[in-house]
């Protein structure tokens, strides 16, 4: 079998796993003479980074902040419907000279939801955020009839993007919102699912919590409890760390199920390896090496 190279394009990127987690499925298979790295690469590079990958005979890429919606600007991928409407692609297929762009994210979330458990028919859906994973995540769940509301700290640009989703799919449940509201949409929710890059890197001791306004003379604390009552979900797609601020916050309510981005990260990246490849890669093996690598992090701090 001749070399196959992957890799994921972000910025920042070193924290990504994509690289573990691959690389576990590729050997899985018997598949040892591919490999997959992390590249950093600014929007200012993405095209000529693609370009470059695709001259180098690259199969496939991932990309994660903050290219997914930059990649549309370089004129170079031909999207598949589902992105094209999302507006934001994570996977990138070369192939017979053109370079396919798709969007497994959104797939990835809900796989990740089921495996849980956790069912989405006609539930409400509160989604913090409108960047490149909101936007496919709402495409998806607003496809399937679910009543979406998405709140951002800028209400303008959530705003927009729900206008945008409900005119290309008809739902017309599809509503967005600034901050302000956010305790009310929190309470109304059956499910809540937090895009943003709070809780990671730079922003790991901040929580979406910190950023809604309190009530006079209520706790952050007593809010959280009131808003979070009835068995809902509270689903971040932050993996690393497993347990965000946001998370642990909610666990105040007693009665809330929590869930991290591992498993939305192993299903989207499942998701990917097949479109590359044609083959199902394990994701039991995906998820142990996410999980392993984040427990050496853990140690190593």
């Amino acid at each position: 079998m001749k070399q196959c190279r992957f890799g994921v394009f972000g910025f920042p990127v070193s924290h990504s796993l994509s690289p573990v987690m691959h690389s576990a499925a590729f050997k899985s298979l018997g598949m040892e003479k591919c490999e997959y790295e992390a590249y950093a690469v600014t929007p200012e590079n993405l095209k000529q980074e693609v370009q470059k990958a695709q001259e180098a005979g690259f199969t496939g890429l991932n990309l994660t902040i903050p290219l997914k919606e930059k990649i549309f600007e370089t004129g170079l991928i031909i999207p598949d419907e589902f992105s094209k409407k999302a507006g934001a692609v994570n996977t990138l297929h070369f192939k017979d000279g053109k370079i396919k762009g798709y969007n497994t994210d959104a797939e990835g979330a809900f796989k990740a939801l089921e495996e849980a458990g956790c069912s989405t028919d006609g539930k409400n859906i509160l989604i913090i955020g409108a960047g490149g994973a909101s936007k496919s995540i709402s495409l998806f769940f607003a496809k399937r009839g679910n009543p979406v509301k998405i709140i951002n700290r800028t209400d303008e640009k959530s705003k927009k993007l729900a206008e945008e989703i409900s005119e290309k799919t008809g739902n017309r449940n599809v509503f967005g919102g600034g901050f302000e509201t956010g305790w009310a949409d929190l309470k109304k929710a059956d499910m809540i699912i937090q895009t943003t890059e709070l809780g990671m890197g730079k922003y790991e001791n901040v929580s979406v919590y910190d950023r809604l306004p309190l009530e006079k003379g209520k706790k952050k604390e007593e809010m959280i409890r009131d808003c979070l009552r009835g068995g809902k979900t509270v689903f971040d797609v932050v993996y690393n760390p497993e347990e965000t601020k946001f998370l642990k916050e909610s666990k105040i309510s007693e009665d809330v199920k929590t869930l991290n981005g591992v498993m939305m990260l192993v299903c989207q990246g499942a998701l990917a390896f097949e479109i590359w490849t044609g083959k199902k890669p394990d994701i039991s093996v995906m998820k142990e090496a996410v999980t392993e690598a984040l427990s050496k992090e853990k140690e190593n701090q």
